[in-house]
């Protein structure tokens, strides 16, 4: 029976509703605006930050390249060698010794080629294996050295060769004689390690970009390959006038945040920073809908919020008129008290039901995952057949894809295993008893030699504190996190694999430390994700659900998986265990 409401101050109490309508409203609205701009002016700081980032990096790789052409300018034991191989332009030591010279040069810093020119231009010494011809902008700016008597440092230009160089042009001077006897040319490719810096975005970004721009005549050129058009360095040109293009208001002098359109048309929030001692600018920039993701969620949020004031003034308003009445609010409370125990009862019946759900979906997993070892049985034994009975009448391409088959179908057979293994995990109970660690790491370690042939693998158990749990369970971890182990490590010589471990008051911490090719960190929460594989496929097996299984077992546990991996290569995986005490 629904409460009965006296209407005689309604309009009273739905003007104090709707004001406080409007109230909560406009403190929403404020609300929003104020986490906008808060997200706005957090994303231009960042921009900035890039920028400068960016531009400082910049920077110091031409104070590194111009200190290494200071180093040559500076060599006064560099002359005299010079001067007797231009007299003698086939004296064989001489030019020897200048060679070795600029190759280990050439090494030690990283450049592209070193090239010596005479004061004609003519090139009488080259270091790189394949030398590309010299075109004019070199022999210019190599005449423009000699005459300066002074380092010069080119820009970004196409060669001959229609490749991207950057020149360090450093003159010869006999002090002696008062002459310059030639340059030396240190080109630089710009792709070994100044457009990786450009584009390298430093946080996690689906659209952030850095450009690097600079002006020429009344329009501007991108100077490297852009995120969403390949070889436009140099090639993808802008005018400057009438545009609300963030290069083009780079080139035109513009600095610090701009908003607009880029070469996509795609509306874009950026930051603008010029390179000093260098007609360069650089642009970091990201795509608006970027900036405005974080605050969509949070309106979502607002408007529940709003939503749940509304309904909590309605009721506010609906409560003050049953108070009106003591049996009005006697009636009120009990058709309360009834509709939360049938909205109770409705959550515990949902509640059922989703627990059914987990389980009959982990029973379809595991039936599925069961059945479908029907076929590729038979699968395997038609294509042994094959190969028996018809190996005469195959031709070379008939035995080809029968193996494919076959490899495929083993793939499969290990996936099934694996998914197998995994619903089994997940539907059983633990049989927590206390486990000797040592002696059920040295029992898996000798089930895992089978698999590991004739290479030269080195396992160190190390004293390991003895913990509580299932055993079956924790042996599991122990044949994934080894096997793993074991498997990327294949690449060494030498493969090197310890399991150590440690307690304290609150857990057991296990490490299986290896020196295998290891992974990128920035994809570390990847590794216990279903089906995520960060190797090559095609060059280390597996489905990528033996870590998942490991995550889940010890997760069951009560404990904690992680990894970590260093940059020379090597992994160390860890969980923790339950110690004694916690029994």
């Amino acid at each position: 029976m629904p409460p009965i409401v006296s209407h005689k101050p309604l309009w009273r109490l739905l003007l104090v509703f709707f004001v406080l309508v409007l109230a909560v409203s406009a403190v929403g609205l404020f609300y929003y605006e104020s986490q906008w701009k808060q997200i706005k002016k957090e994303k231009q700081n960042e921009l900035l930050a890039i920028a400068d980032l960016k531009v400082s990096q910049i920077v110091n790789w031409r104070k590194e390249r111009l200190a290494d052409a200071a180093t040559i300018f500076a060599n006064s034991l560099l002359a005299p060698h010079i001067r007797d191989l231009l007299k003698d332009p086939k004296g064989a030591k001489g030019k020897k010794q200048i060679r070795a010279w600029m190759e280990s040069f050439r090494t030690t810093y990283q450049y592209d080629d070193i090239l010596l020119l005479n004061g004609k231009g003519a090139v009488l010494l080259s270091v790189a294996p394949n030398r590309e011809k010299i075109g004019p902008h070199a022999k210019g700016l190599s005449s423009r050295a000699m005459k300066a008597r002074r380092i010069i440092f080119s820009d970004l230009y196409r060669g001959t060769a229609a490749k991207i160089r950057l020149y360090i042009v450093v003159p010869i001077l006999d002090k002696e004689e008062n002459e310059t006897l030639g340059v030396f040319l240190l080109r630089i490719d710009p792709h070994v390690f100044l457009y990786p810096l450009i584009e390298t975005w430093p946080t996690p970004s689906p659209t952030g970009e850095t450009m690097l721009i600079r002006r020429e005549g009344n329009g501007g050129v991108y100077l490297n390959d852009l995120r969403y058009r390949k070889d436009a360095a140099l090639a993808l040109r802008f005018p400057i006038r009438g545009r609300d293009l963030p290069a083009a208001l780079a080139a035109s002098g513009k600095e610090g945040i701009v908003e607009g359109a880029d070469y996509r048309g795609t509306e874009v929030l950026g930051a603008i920073r010029p390179v000093p001692d260098s007609p360069w600018s650089i642009i970091a920039k990201v795509d608006k809908k970027e900036v405005s993701a974080p605050i969509r969620w949070r309106l979502w949020n607002l408007m529940l919020v709003i939503a749940l004031c509304i309904l909590l003034a309605g009721a506010g308003v609906v409560l003050i008129l049953q108070r009106r009445e003591e049996e009005e609010e006697r009636i009120y409370r009990e058709h309360l008290e009834e509709t939360v125990k049938k909205r109770t009862a409705e959550l515990e019946k949902v509640n059922r039901q989703l627990e059914a759900s987990y389980r009959d979906m982990e029973s379809f997993s595991y039936s599925a995952s069961h059945d479908l070892r029907t076929p590729l049985v038979a699968i395997n034994g038609f294509v042994r057949r094959l190969s028996k009975d018809y190996a005469e009448v195959l031709d070379s391409r008939g035995v080809e894809l029968l193996n494919i088959v076959r490899e495929r179908a083993g793939k499969m057979e290990r996936l099934v295993n694996d998914l197998l293994a995994f619903s089994r995990v997940g539907a059983r109970e633990i049989q927590s008893v206390e486990i000797d660690m040592e002696a059920l790491a040295s029992e898996v370690c000798e089930e895992l030699r089978l698999s590991i042939g004739r290479r030269d693998v080195r396992i160190e158990i190390k004293p390991l504190p003895r913990a509580v749990g299932d055993p079956s369970m924790i042996r599991q971890v122990l044949v994934n996190l080894l096997g793993n182990a074991i498997k990327f490590t294949r690449p060494r010589e030498v493969a090197w694999i310890e399991l150590s471990g440690a307690s304290d008051c609150d857990e057991n911490v296990y490490n299986v430390k290896d020196n295998g090719v290891g992974f990128d960190m920035e994809q570390a929460g990847k590794l216990f994700g279903h089906f995520q594989r960060l190797d090559n496929a095609g060059e280390f097996e597996g489905t990528g659900i033996g870590l998942v299984i490991v995550k889940r077992i010890v997760e069951k546990h009560g404990g904690r998986v992680g990894a970590q991996s260093r940059a020379e290569g090597g992994a160390t995986f860890f969980f923790t265990l339950p110690t004694l005490r916690q029994r």
